[in-house]
This record gives structure tokens, sequence and C-alpha cells, in this order.
């Protein structure tokens, strides 16, 4: 690959269609400000006001005019992460012109794990936990009883006045296999959605697969159950990647760097079941 050759535009393109392609988590999460930040270490103001009162009308009586206190909360972008490779010239000899493609996508793909992962662990802020076992006494999911766990994390949602529309479950994969020996879930034929982990459609919950889901070995899972666009905020940023020769080898190095970040906006949105996979009888 000469360097003559290395357009850091396109490879720009060919990394963020890869990773954007691979991400399920940070996706699903409110990305509004990411026009705002313009490298690791920026801070991001998420404006918000606090809860509005309403009081008793009575005519002849003045009304009392509340000011509206600040709830603003800030994200910091706080994650920086980069890759880099050294490709040799015979190796793009022996692969031709497709070898570019096939780098940003593995770039892209390790990219979209690393962010999904750092979201994923956010889920320790989830504000609805009660009932919903634990670390040490996960609750054993089966095709019988998962509707039943589906149900009773709408019911907490619900009791915590979450809105219902655009409500997300993101499990993992083997809990997407118990949904599908419930038969409950949709089929569909657009490749591009099944692309990103699209399971189905159940109790409210648009559900998608993840194998970034928090755990422990096989001992415990935590499936995340939010409200889109509303729980978690999140922000990234993707540099133009470099391309140079390399001064100790026949060949050119590319690296490329993401900073992003990620804060729970609403923990009373946002639920964790804690759960394993039990046995089919």
């Amino acid at each position: 690959m000469a360097l003559k050759e290395f357009k850091p535009t396109i490879w720009s393109d060919l990394i963020f269609m890869e990773y954007t392609k691979q991400l399920v988590l940070s996706e699903l999460m409110n990305r509004d400000y990411e026009g705002e930040i313009s490298g690791y270490g920026d801070k991001v103001k998420i404006n918000e006001i606090g809860d509005v009162t309403v009081s008793d009308y009575k005519q002849g009586t003045p009304i009392t005019y509340a000011t509206p206190t600040d709830a603003s909360k800030f994200m910091l972008i706080d994650q920086q992460k980069y890759s880099a490779l050294l490709v040799e010239d015979i190796d793009v000899a022996q692969a031709k012109p497709s070898v570019m493609s096939k780098i940003a996508g593995n770039i892209g793909r390790a990219l979209a794990e690393n962010m999904d992962g750092f979201m994923a662990g956010l889920i320790s802020e989830a504000g609805i936990t009660a009932d919903l076992g634990t670390t040490g006494s996960p609750i054993s999911i089966t095709s019988a009883n998962v509707t039943t766990y589906l149900s009773l994390v709408a019911q907490k949602m619900d009791e915590a006045n979450c809105p219902q529309t655009g409500r997300v479950a993101v499990v993992p994969p083997w809990f997407a296999q118990k949904l599908a020996l419930a038969k409950i879930t949709k089929d569909t034929d657009n490749s591009e959605v099944l692309s990103t982990g699209y399971v189905g459609e159940y109790y409210g919950f648009s559900i998608f697969k993840s194998n970034n889901v928090v755990h422990s070995g096989t001992t415990y899972y935590q499936p995340m159950f939010f409200l889109r666009n509303d729980s978690i905020a999140f922000a990234e940023q993707l540099m133009i990647p470099e391309g140079f020769r390399s001064t100790d080898q026949f060949g050119d190095n590319l690296r490329s760097l993401v900073v992003y970040g990620g804060k729970v906006v609403r923990p009373n949105s946002l639920a964790a079941l804690t759960c394993a996979a039990g046995a089919e009888s």
C-alpha cells in the first residue's frame, strides 16, 4: 500500500460505516450531543429543568409563579481508544486492493465492540432493580417464564412513570433464543436490521441482542431495559485516520482514534434484570 494511495476521508467513511453497523447498545442511546464535541476531555451540558408543581386555582386568588430549577447534567468525553496496524507490502500484494476495505472493517468492528462494552457497564447505575434478581441470586430464565419476566420489567417501568413509547431491551444471545423458543419474536427479511442485532417486538419493547451484556461467565447476566433517547446519553467522535510509511519495516502504518463518553441521565428509566440461562425441560 503506497502512502500516496492513502485517502483519510475514504478510510474514515469505511471505518465509520462498519462500526455503526456493528453497534447495538451505543446506537440505541440519545446521541443528540455528538455535534457538540471535538475531542477528548470535552464536557457536554445536558440541559434539563426540575419538576413542575401543580396548584389549586381559585378565582380572585393571585397565581404564584415558580422559577424553574436547573437540573442540568454534564457528560464527560473521557474515553479515547485507538487501533494501530502495520500493513506489510507483501500482504498488500497478496490481498490486492480489497485489503483496504477489509482492514477498515476490522478496525470498525473492534471500535464498535469497545464502545458497546463501555456503554454496557453503565447498567450498574440502573434505578429499577427491585425483584429483578441479584448477582448473588440471579433469576433462572427459560422459554416457559421469559415472557413473565419481560412483563414484570414492563410493570416496574410503568410504576416508575416511564413513558411506554420507545422502550428497548438489550439481551444476550441465549436470552434471545429463549424468546425464539417461546415463539414470541417476529421474523424480518430486512438484513440491515438483523445486522444490528434486532430480534423482535414484545410487550412494548424493541428487543436487540448483544454479546456485550454485562455478565460473570455464565453465572449471571444483566440484560438492559431502558427508554430510548431518554435514559442514557452517548457521544463519540471518530478522528480522521492517519497513514504513513513505516521506518522499521517494509510496509505502512495505519492508526485511528475514537473519543467518546456516556452518562445515565434518567436512572429511573433504566432497569436491570439479573438472570441466568435455565435448563429447558
